[in-house]
């Protein structure tokens, strides 16, 4: 029973760490290929994981998405694309007013005419470019856009994904996980290696034993011995003769 559940554990452990180094992997994957020196998308093979931030681009559009969407964009690069009004486009733009530039994704609403472009989301009244707004963002052009979607999105996981990306989800979701693992398979290469040195001693006490010049019975005894030994168990002592039996009985007359 001990050895089916010892089993079943080390099978779960070992998809856990599965799944561990796959979303790690992904997650190191969208760290170090964001483009241009971080100022650009993750990019995992083409795609550009983008979490939604806010509910600007809610609505009852078919490309519409919500807070917390994560959005599968293509990455493109905008100096060799053209865009026309209507397409939602990645880029990047100081929205808290901090001076980080996060990023955006909103719709083209109307083009300029020095080819620059006027975005707004669909759930905002106004363009993200009206004088009105309390952060004002600038007029894009084709090189500001990093990625376009084309309607692909995860429900419900963007901030999942933010906090895997941020130090504190990274380690706690990633890198703890992996030293508990580090550590478990450590103990359990100890044991292995303490259990393997056992059993070669067994079988060299064994054949020594086999060898020896012994009665089969003592042959039985000398293994009980050893193996009570190997297991730090005390050899039982022979009861000693009781004083009535070792007193000699009077001579008769």
């Amino acid at each position: 029973m001990k050895k089916t559940l010892g089993k079943i554990l080390n099978i779960v452990v070992d998809v856990l760490i599965v799944l561990v180094l796959i979303v790690s992997v992904l997650t190191l994957t969208m760290v170090f290929t964001t483009t241009q020196g971080g100022e650009g998308v993750p990019n995992l093979f083409g795609k550009a994981p983008v979490s939604v931030l806010s509910d600007s681009m809610k609505g009852d559009k078919e490309d519409n998405f919500n807070k917390g969407d994560l959005l599968l964009c293509d990455v493109v690069d905008g100096a060799k694309t053209e865009f026309k009004v209507g397409d939602i486009v990645t880029f990047r733009q100081d929205i808290n007013g901090d001076g980080n530039a996060e990023l955006v994704t909103h719709r083209l609403y109307k083009q300029n005419k020095d080819g620059s472009f006027q975005t707004k989301g669909d759930n905002n009244d106004i363009y993200d470019q009206a004088e009105t707004n309390s952060i004002i963002f600038s007029d894009i052009r084709s090189e500001d856009v990093l990625a376009v979607y084309h309607g692909s999105k995860i429900s419900g996981i963007g901030g999942a994904i933010d906090f895997l990306r941020s130090p504190t989800g990274f380690f706690i979701c990633i890198l703890l996980p992996m030293i508990i693992f580090f550590l478990y398979q450590a103990v359990r290469v100890v044991i292995n290696a303490m259990a393997y040195s056992k059993e070669k001693g067994m079988q060299k006490a064994q054949e020594m034993i086999a060898n020896a010049d012994l009665t089969e019975e003592q042959k039985q005894k000398a293994i009980a011995e050893y193996l009570a030994a190997q297991n730090g168990e005390q050899k039982p002592e022979e009861p000693a003769e009781s004083p009535a039996e070792t007193e000699e009985k009077p001579e008769e007359a």
